[in-house]
């Protein structure tokens, strides 16, 4: 399995000091800047020996995939700078959680379709550039769609789209008390995760803070070994790193 941690590009040199594996970064943020500023976040990937192999944050919240909102001229044709830009840094998994844009509007009455509709699009568009997307299921808190595991498998599996699959978060699965069976359930739909310690959302401290083991002995059921992104806070990344991709590791060398 690969370790890595959503966070700046400008931290990419830290991470590989620290050891990960890869840097998880923004795409909407990589999307805005400007030709030097992305000219410069090439020369720093290009410089490190590790990539920017997965991308969160897929689109700003300005941008709406459902209800009145919603224009496939101005998606695609964002999705299409962004996608452009991110494979020069490494991308391969784009995460598509964006809680804001993916809102279904309460006078919306076939949101779900409308939203299907979109990630079908989306999918399309991450195969003209090789990309995988992953959906990532938000709390309740944080978006009124797709808001467990199990709810994101039943959108992937109608979907069936060879570009689009699951992402399972830690944080989120907890703060929902949804079963880390549900893991098992989707089996190798799940094509990246995100990890935090659910009190708090910081950078895992320990192994049995919380219930670490039992969502990786269900990663190692469905023989999961891609990518585990730590998407939490931290007050200061160069002593909290090294000791969540301790704790990391020897979760994952538990059970395989």
């Amino acid at each position: 399995m690969k370790f890595g941690i959503c966070t700046s590009i400008n931290n990419i040199s830290a991470l590989e000091k620290m050891g990960f594996d890869y840097i998880e970064t923004g795409v909407a943020g990589v999307a805005s800047m400007s030709e030097d500023d992305f000219k410069a976040a090439v020369q720093l990937v290009n410089r490190s020996k590790i990539k920017c192999e997965a991308c969160n944050g897929l689109f700003p919240p300005q941008i709406k995939l459902v209800g009145s909102g919603y224009s496939e001229g101005i998606m695609v044709d964002y999705l299409k700078k962004a996608f452009h830009r991110i494979v020069q840094l490494g991308a391969q998994t784009v995460v598509l959680g964006s809680g804001s844009s993916r809102m279904i509007p309460i006078d919306i009455g076939d949101g779900r379709n409308q939203l299907l509709n979109v990630f079908r699009v989306v999918g399309d568009i991450a195969s003209e550039f090789g990309l995988i997307i992953a959906i990532e299921p938000l709390n309740k808190a944080e978006t009124n769609i797709i808001n467990s595991v199990k709810e994101g498998l039943d959108f992937v599996t109608e979907l069936s789209h060879p570009n689009v699959y699951l992402l399972a978060d830690f944080y989120h699965m907890r703060v929902e008390n949804e079963s880390m069976k549900v893991i098992m359930e989707a089996g190798l739909t799940i094509k990246h995760l995100h990890i935090a310690n659910s009190n708090g959302r910081i950078y895992p401290r320990s192994v049995d803070e919380d219930d670490y083991k039992e969502f990786f002995k269900a990663l190692s059921v469905i023989g999961y070994n891609a990518r585990l992104s730590i998407e939490g806070g931290t007050e200061n990344m160069m002593a909290d790193g090294p000791v969540a991709l301790s704790v990391l590791k020897t979760l994952y060398n538990m059970y395989t």
